[in-house]
């Protein structure tokens, strides 16, 4: 019997490679389309063989093709219950700045989201490390948890950052928040807090192979439309947002019940 496409997928997602990541994100983004296609129209949509598709079908999960497509029919029969204000309906950037906002959430997997949650009960230090692009959600995600209680740092500066080396031991936190993953100077930092300790790293990434992916014990996948005007990077950061406040929502639901 097929299940939700995200739900199939959850925990496959870290096994694919480059090219598999690439259709994968083609998939969450082109349902609708995809869903239609047969293995070769698929196969010639993205130039590659239909031997490519099968044995991407299958290692997400799915017996088949056929159950392939499946999944994505009912993923998005579910998906029409989501409700998108009228007010954006006929704005093209506008529902797909939501698009991508909602396909984050749901490949978001449970067990890591789980995961989360449970180290989080712990009451770890935690470290916030993010690129410019992401700086002023790392102020908003250091208020969070300051506001539950947690001991949470975001260094401003690379000195302040640089200072913090030293401090972070192997009971903290990191989370690392980049949509490239490919800050140089983030993951020189998190190599040279390794080199010592070992603090779990939680990353929120764009959906490909990337340094900080490689390193983290937990990583959640955003999807946006990369935008550059300027020689500025103006690609939206608020879905990595919503998957922190998301994982900390679940956090006060568990530290509630935990007190009743």
């Amino acid at each position: 019997m097929s299940v939700d496409f995200f739900e199939a997928t959850q925990e496959t997602i870290r096994t694919l490679n480059q090219t598999e990541r690439n259709l994968y994100e083609y998939v969450v983004k082109n349902m609708e389309q995809v869903r239609k296609m047969s293995i070769r129209q698929f196969a010639e949509e993205k130039f590659l063989s239909t031997t490519t598709i099968f044995r991407f079908a299958q290692k997400l999960g799915f017996s088949g093709y056929a159950d392939f497509t499946d999944s994505l029919l009912i993923t998005t029969h579910s998906k029409q219950d989501t409700i998108i204000p009228n007010v954006v309906m006929g704005q093209g950037y506008s529902e797909e700045y939501l698009k991508n906002a909602m396909e984050a959430v749901r490949v978001m997997s449970t067990k890591q989201a789980e995961k989360i949650v449970t180290l989080l009960t712990g009451k770890p230090n935690i470290y916030i490390l993010t690129d410019d692009n992401t700086h002023t959600i790392g102020q908003y995600c250091e208020r969070l948890f300051i506001g539950l209680d947690f001991h949470a740092y975001f260094p401003e500066t690379e000195c302040q950052k640089w200072n913090l080396v030293n401090r972070i031991s192997s009971q903290d936190m990191i989370v690392a928040l980049s949509y490239s993953g490919q800050d140089a100077m983030m993951i020189n930092f998190i190599e040279k807090v390794f080199l010592t300790e070992r603090p779990h790293l939680l990353s929120i990434t764009r959906s490909n192979n990337n340094s900080l992916e490689s390193l983290s014990d937990t990583n959640f996948y955003v999807f946006a439309n990369e935008i550059l005007v300027s020689g500025i990077d103006l690609t939206s950061s608020v879905t990595m947002l919503i998957i922190v406040e998301l994982l900390i929502y679940e956090y006060i639901v568990v530290s509630k019940k935990r007190t009743q």
